[in-house]
């Protein structure tokens, strides 16, 4: 058994092993003018010279201890594409695993490459794949999509889960075998941005989700007393000769309907009316940036919205952005508080977008000119202008500031904002943000105020979430996603963990009391009492064997 498992390693002095538990974090992978067929089988002969990452860790629900689970990750770059191979040893039985949808994959065991490829630390693509290569994708940014788990209150906070709306080409093929999986994975950087330097390096980390005992591992040795996940990875080291080739994609559309109406005669007329013809195109200008155009474009191919339950009617529905143009750099149009919404604009005639880092700076421009019969008129066409920039301070901080504009008519509704996250001392993490509006309706101008102040302490024994944040009631953003307006929020929500031994029944136990408030914004200015007053206990149990228990809240809620 072990001579087969050493073969399957492929161990030989001439392959390059980097195990995270040992701290072998930088990775000179190896360079192969050479290509492989992506069929799932790692036995052609490249494989054997790639880099292989070992030493995996678990990240949850216990931090520090050397993964259960056997997981061995094998590495290569060509020219054109990074090659990645994955054997991951379940000795336990079969893996789970499904035939699902892209980007539904995550109930299933799956393998998650995390690549930053401007080393920045503050934000990664995800390439996931399940054990017969199944494909789930998306973005990942720093401080921002923070899970917490429990009933009401979040007792367990996690680490930053991705935004699955980016869909990335890449190639990917799996296996089941006696011994786990195995899977082969291609990306070629014509679906990647990068910095424009060579030789250069890129972040990498690799997580592992095993659903028969409910654990994450890490290859990077992850602590949970940090207030990033993103920023915890290896590095890939001396990249160079990479080229993307020219990167142009044109996809013409042409749409036409028919109406047929039967006369006196007893015969049918049809009326065909004129085609609509529009398209897309997508030019990457450098390694780092990329121009979108589009005009007339066609979206009745994209998929159908599901249906929503309004809990809350004082708080609108949220509908994730879907549509292939608007998709394309969408992790670099994040702003707090959802203040940059691409679903604003409903039928472009035509609109154009750059996206891509320069000098330093995350950079997301959008102009679009939508249809009449999005104005409230419906004879304007209104126009919009979204600019979004990003700046990195050092290790897990940054600052950043945003602008939309929609005009429409003699009206207009313009934002403003600022905004920046802080980490310090590792476990500390402060975000801030500050955004005006500005807007004229009817010849009468208003303006109005947002803010934001959240404050964390994501320690491994106990935790601190806190939030101080207001909109006015005259606050409009016409290009964003205000889910309620015309409050003033703030809550407290301390926590303690505890952990069991290995083998233990309860792995991991967390407890929290959330102490939350909400007022009117004109009650808040002047003085004036709470609307909503909450006090919630909650608990949070991880259970060997991938069990979650959660006790029910204690509430005294108040509405006034």
């Amino acid at each position: 058994m072990l001579l087969a498992v050493c073969a399957l390693l492929h161990c030989s002095d001439s392959t390059s092993s980097y195990s995270g538990r040992d701290h072998e974090l930088d990775v000179p992978i190896p360079r192969f003018e050479a290509d492989v067929v992506i069929d799932g089988d790692l036995t052609d002969s490249v494989w054997a010279g790639a880099a292989r990452l070992t030493g995996f860790s678990q990240y949850a629900p216990n931090d520090g201890l050397a993964a259960a689970d056997s997981t061995t990750v094998l590495v290569w770059y060509s020219a054109t594409a990074i090659y990645f191979g994955i054997r991951a040893f379940e000795l336990h039985g079969r893996p789970t695993m499904t035939l699902a949808n892209r980007d539904q994959i995550f109930d299933d065991d799956n393998v998650q490459i995390l690549l930053g490829t401007f080393n920045d630390g503050k934000r990664a693509l995800l390439f996931a794949v399940n054990p017969v290569g199944v494909q789930g994708d998306g973005s990942l940014i720093d401080g921002t999509n923070i899970t917490a788990s429990g009933f009401i209150g979040g007792a367990v906070v996690g680490r930053e889960q991705p935004d699955l709306s980016p869909d990335f080409v890449f190639q990917s093929r799996g296996r089941v075998t006696d011994w786990g999986y195995e899977v082969e994975v291609r990306i070629p950087f014509k679906s990647l941005r990068y910095q424009p330097r060579q030789p250069q390096d890129w972040r990498l980390n690799i997580v592992r989700q095993v659903k028969h005992s409910g654990v994450e591992d890490s290859w990077f040795p992850a602590r949970r007393a940090n207030a990033t996940f993103v920023g915890q990875a290896g590095n890939l080291v001396g990249l160079s000769g990479m080229h993307r080739g020219l990167v142009v994609d044109l996809n013409p559309e042409a749409t036409g309907k028919a109406s047929g109406a039967r006369r006196s005669s007893g015969r049918y007329a049809y009326d065909v009316g004129d085609p609509q013809v529009g398209g897309n195109v997508r030019w990457g200008v450098s390694d780092n940036l990329t121009l979108n155009g589009t005009v007339k474009p066609d979206f009745s191919q994209v998929e159908s919205d599901a249906g929503q339950l309004a809990f809350d009617p004082r708080q609108a529905l949220f509908f994730p952005e879907k549509r292939p143009f608007f998709l394309e750099g969408s992790e670099l149009f994040q702003v707090p508080q959802s203040l940059i919404y691409t679903r604003r604009i409903v039928q472009p005639v035509a609109a154009v977008k750059l996206t891509g880092t320069t000098f330093g700076t995350d950079i997301g421009l959008l102009s679009a000119v939508d249809q009449k019969f999005a104005s409230a008129t419906g004879t304007d066409n209104p126009i919009f202008t979204i600019l979004r920039a990003q700046r990195s301070l050092g290790r897990g901080s940054r600052v950043g500031l945003a602008y939309t504009d929609r005009i429409e008519g003699g009206d207009y509704n313009r934002v403003a904002e600022v905004d920046s996250r802080l980490v310090f001392k590792e476990i500390y993490g402060l975000n801030l943000q500050l955004a005006g509006s500005r807007t004229r309706t009817g010849g009468v101008t208003t303006t109005a105020p947002l803010w934001l102040s959240q404050f964390t302490i994501q320690h491994r024994i106990w935790g601190l979430r806190s939030l101080f944040a207001g909109i006015s009631d005259e606050f409009r953003d016409a290009s964003g996603f205000i889910g309620r307006a015309g409050i003033v929020h703030s809550y407290v929500d301390p926590s303690y963990t505890t952990y069991g031994g290995p083998g233990a029944l309860v792995q991991r136990f967390t407890g929290d009391i959330l102490v939350d408030g909400i007022w009117q914004y004109q009650n808040f200015i002047h003085g004036r009492h709470l609307q909503d007053k909450k006090l919630h206990f909650n608990g949070n149990a991880a259970l060997r064997g991938g069990w979650n228990l959660g006790t029910p809240p204690c509430m005294r809620p108040t509405v006034s």
